[in-house]
C-alpha cells in the first residue's frame, strides 16, 4: 500500500499518531524504560583521615575547591551542648587534597542544626544548607560570614515544625524568601542564588548575587509541572537552566533560569529481584516495586559536554545522564564494601570522570574515578 493509496479516514489516524509521537518528544519527556544502563568502570578511594577521638557523621554534604580541598557537612555530634529539640548534629570538616585532617571550622555557626549540605562557589565561598535550622549561609575562603539566607526559629516554645507535622495540623503555606527545611543550593554564572526548599515547602527559590529575593516556584505539593514534591537537590547548568532533583515525584524538573517549566527526565532504576535494602523500608508502589527515591541528589559536571550525575537510594546506583535526559551509564551497587554505597546523600562533580561521594549510613566519603569504555573495575581503601 502506498501513500496515495491510503483512505482518508486511514491517513487522519496516521497524522494523529505522528502528531501524538512529536508532542512525546517535545515539552515531557517520556520515561525511560527500565533496562540497564551500561555499567562504568572505576577506582574507588576511601580516603579521608581524621584524626584520634574525632569522627565522621552521617555524611550530608561534601564540596570541593578550586585547591582540592575538600568540605564535609557531618552529622556529627557538636560538643558545644547546643540543642534544638535534640542534640545539634552538624560539624564542617575541612580536608587537605590527599584526604588528610586539616580543620573544623565554623566551629559556633549559629545556623548549625541539621547538616544537608554544602557546596563550594567558583569564588571559593562555603555554602552551608542546613534543614534544622532553615537557613542557608554562605562563608568566604577566609571563614567569615558573607550572607545569611532564611532565619532560625527561636527556642522559646515547642518549635513550629512539630506541630505543624502533628496530623491535622498541615504546615503554614510558604513564605517567598524564608525556608522550611532547605535541601540545597546552586548557582548562575551571574551570581544569582538557587535554594531547593524541599521537605515541608516543596518550592524553590531565587535569589540575585545580593541575597535579595526574586522569585519562588512551586507553592502546594503536587506532580503537574512546576510542582515539587521533596525537591532534594539542586544544580544549574552552563546555560543557566535549574534542574531540580524533584524525589518523590521520581524525576528531574528542568526550569529556566526565572524558575518556569521547561521539561522533566524520568527513569525508573532497574531492580534486582530478592534484593534486601540495607536502607530504612520506603514502602512498595501500587505495582509491587521499591519505591527507589530517585534522584536523592545530583550535580552537574564542568566543562563540554555537560553531564547529570544522579542516584537511586534504592538499589545504590548512580547514573550518568545527557543534559537532555538520556541515561548513558550507571555503576555501584548498595553495600558496605569500599566501591559500594549506603544511602548516597551528596555528589561532587570534580569533573566529568571525577566524583566525590557521601553516604549516610557508611558515614564516609569515597573518591570515584570512573574509565568509561573499559572493563576492568577496582577498589582501594585506606
Amino acid at each position: 500500500m502506498t501513500p496515495a493509496t491510503l483512505t482518508k479516514p486511514v491517513k487522519m489516524i496516521l497524522l494523529a499518531l505522528l502528531a501524538g509521537v512529536v508532542l512525546l518528544c517535545g515539552g515531557v519527556r517520556a520515561q525511560q524504560p527500565a533496562t540497564p544502563a551500561p555499567d562504568i568502570a572505576f577506582d574507588a578511594q576511601d580516603m579521608l583521615k581524621m584524626p584520634p577521638d574525632l569522627y565522621l557523621g552521617e555524611i550530608a554534604g561534601v564540596a570541593l575547591n578550586s585547591k582540592k580541598h575538600i568540605f564535609v557537612y557531618t552529622r556529627t555530634a557538636a560538643d558545644n551542648g547546643q540543642t534544638i529539640l535534640e542534640p545539634t548534629s552538624a560539624r564542617i570538616f575541612e580536608f587537605n587534597p590527599d584526604g588528610t585532617f586539616l580543620k573544623e571550622i565554623g566551629k559556633n555557626l549559629y545556623s548549625k542544626g541539621w547538616a544537608h549540605a554544602v557546596r563550594v562557589d567558583r569564588e571559593d565561598n562555603i555554602w552551608l544548607v542546613d534543614n534544622g535550622t532553615d537557613e542557608v549561609v554562605k562563608l568566604g575562603p577566609d571563614y567569615r560570614v558573607k550572607l545569611i539566607l532564611g532565619r532560625r526559629n527561636e527556642p522559646v516554645q515547642e518549635r513550629v515544625r512539630r506541630v505543624g507535622m502533628n496530623p491535622g495540623n498541615p504546615p503554614p503555606a510558604p513564605r517567598t524568601g524564608y525556608f522550611y527545611e532547605p535541601t540545597d543550593v546552586a548557582f548562575d554564572a551571574q551570581g544569582n542564588i538557587f535554594i531547593s526548599d524541599g521537605y515541608q515547602n516543596s518550592v524553590v527559590h531565587k535569589f540575585d548575587k545580593d541575597g535579595h529575593i526574586v522569585k519562588m516556584a512551586g507553592g502546594a505539593r503536587g506532580s503537574a509541572p512546576g510542582q515539587f514534591s521533596t525537591p532534594h537537590g539542586i544544580a544549574v547548568d552552563a546555560k543557566g537552566l535549574v534542574y531540580v532533583a524533584d524525589r518523590s515525584n521520581a524525576r528531574i524538573q528542568v526550569l529556566d533560569n526565572d524558575l518556569n517549566y521547561v521539561r522533566e527526565i524520568k527513569y525508573d532504576p532497574p531492580q534486582p529481584a530478592g534484593y534486601v535494602s540495607p536502607i530504612p523500608d520506603f514502602g512498595k508502589r501500587a505495582d509491587g516495586r521499591h519505591n527507589t527515591l530517585w534522584p536523592n541528589t545530583l550535580c552537574i559536571t564542568p566543562g563540554e559536554p555537560q553531564y547529570i550525575y544522579a542516584n537511586s537510594m534504592f538499589p545504590g546506583q548512580i547514573q550518568k545522564i545527557t543534559l537532555d535526559g538520556k541515561v548513558v551509564g550507571q555503576f555501584g551497587t548498595a553495600g558496605r564494601k569500599v566501591g559500594q554505597f549506603g544511602w548516597v546523600h551528596a555528589i561532587a562533580c570534580v569533573a566529568e570522570n571525577e566524583l566525590w561521594i557521601g553516604e549516610l549510613l557508611n558515614w564516609r566519603v569515597q573518591r570515584f574515578l570512573l574509565k568509561p569504555g573499559t572493563v576492568h573495575r577496582s577498589s582501594r581503601g585506606q
